[in-house]
């Protein structure tokens, strides 16, 4: 009764909301009698069901009855009862106390993945809503004509509540072994990468904010159980999955609204630097159970990340506050963290340091080479406060980095990035004529150093003599 028929007519009968509900309404009764007997392939038939039911439109005439207005973050019965059925398999599974791990019978923990797909496909309706066969809905029934027309639901509620149980259950369910064998992690990610790089192109706003502090919570807690892992080679294809989510929310292509305050635009920006904040804590100090390639991938999103950038739909008088200029300080203060340490222990841990060294050193030398160029090109004119805000962030990043490198036993620091450091050294000479004194203070901090890098040259020895 739920299969959407091959073809639509007048004659075509289409299941009411009414119908649909009392018939999943049925399943948490009915369970109570099969549940010895209930197995995956049940579980499949099931959610077959599931998904055609909650994806068959509303007739135009009952609407007014049974939607909720667009701004409400409602369920309809037919939602409820949906999430319901799969909450009964939910706590079969899990007979463990509440908020606690589960601990059910090993022939009902393989069904994990299989709730996860389906939660999951709920998941994907806030962004893509379901199609049920080729009937034709329209968002709102049209009163200018009198024939039969069909309504497509508002999915974003129930796709947000399918979320928040996927998170619940996980956080219970992420060391089982079916979840870690059948990739449930990189599912996650990957379903949640669609409104992550939507973002402000989402249908709501509220869904890609809840995506990024779902994947936040996921993340977590399945990266711990990744790195016990690391050697079993099961999520060797999530890390690629993971920098790509992390690349097209942290650089978008959608474009704000324009009527996006400034406030408002802030507040994103705090969510972009919570995503800098877990890479710090949760991901690069875990070097040694990382693949090279991520690790790659996020130092090149590092360094994309410390230059200051900005939507071309600003006006020139927001610029100034629209940067994302926390977001590229973290981004900054990141790479410098992990571009020096005296924990290296490991060769991993030595790689990392000398990749993100290498990439800091690079970034601060464009950095400077840009300041000194626009500061000949502007004349009298000063440049823009978020360019001599960068500058100077840069020129203490730079002392503070060399500071440290001299702290370390030599053999520990190999020539290459001796010789990327001493050559900062006449791009800073060249900035010595900046009009600026804040610069010029900070210019001053981070020629000190190189004080000790000067010593007279080698004295050679001819016939005896020198």
């Amino acid at each position: 009764s739920t299969k959407p028929p091959v073809t639509f007519d007048k004659l075509t009968f289409i299941p009411s909301q009414p119908f649909l509900t009392a018939l999943i309404q049925i399943f948490p009764a009915l369970y109570q009698h099969i549940k010895t007997g209930f197995n995956m392939d049940d579980l499949q038939k099931l959610g077959v069901i599931l998904h055609s039911a909650v994806s068959v439109p509303i007739s135009s005439d009952a609407s007014p009855f049974i939607l909720p207005s667009y701004t409400e973050a409602v369920l309809t019965s037919l939602q409820e009862a949906v999430l319901t059925a799969l909450d009964v398999l939910q706590k079969a599974i899990c007979v463990g106390p509440e908020n606690m791990i589960c601990v059910g019978p090993e022939n009902m923990q393989i069904m994990y993945p299989a709730i996860f797909d389906q939660l999951l496909a709920f998941v994907e309706f806030s962004c893509k809503p379901p199609q049920y066969g080729q009937l034709e809905t329209k968002h709102i029934a049209n009163a200018k004509y009198n024939q039969a027309e069909w309504v497509a639901l508002n999915y974003v509620p129930f796709a947000e509540r399918s979320l928040e149980v996927v998170v619940d259950l996980y956080q219970k369910t992420a060391c089982h072994k079916a979840v870690v064998n059948e990739k449930v992690l990189q599912n996650i990610i990957k379903t949640l990468r669609v409104p992550l790089s939507l973002k402000y192109s989402c249908p709501s706003e509220s869904t890609w904010k809840l995506a990024v502090s779902s994947l936040l919570k996921v993340l977590s807690i399945g990266l711990p159980v990744a790195r016990q892992h690391a050697s079993s080679g099961k999520f060797d294809s999530m890390w690629p999955e993971l920098a790509n989510t992390f690349e097209d929310f942290l650089f978008t292509k959608s474009i704000p609204p324009d009527n996006l305050s400034i406030q408002e635009f802030q507040r994103n920006e705090s969510i972009d630097v919570e995503v800098v904040q877990l890479i710090s804590t949760e991901i690069l100090p875990y070097a040694n159970f990382i693949p090279k390639e991520f690790v790659g991938q996020i130092m090149t999103m590092l360094n994309k990340g410390s230059i200051h950038s900005q939507s071309s739909s600003f006006t020139e008088a927001e610029i100034d506050i629209r940067l994302r200029e926390e977001f590229s300080k973290m981004c900054f203060e990141t790479l410098l963290q992990f571009s020096f340490s005296n924990k290296v222990t490991t060769p991993q841990e030595g790689y990392i340091s000398r990749m993100a060294l290498s990439v800091l050193l690079k970034r601060s030398q464009d950095v400077l080479h840009r300041y000194i160029e626009d500061e000949r090109l502007s004349g009298k004119c000063p440049l823009p406060r978020q360019q001599v805000t960068e500058i100077i962030f840069v020129l203490k990043a730079v002392s503070t980095l060399i500071d440290s490198l001299k702290k370390t036993q030599p053999e520990n620091v190999d020539g290459n990035t001796w010789a990327q450091v001493i050559a900062l050294y006449p791009t800073l000479v060249e900035c010595i004529t900046c009009s600026s004194a804040e610069v010029c203070s900070a210019l001053k901090e981070a020629l000190v150093p190189f004080k000790d890098f000067m010593q007279p040259p080698a004295s050679k020895v001819q016939n005896g003599e020198s």
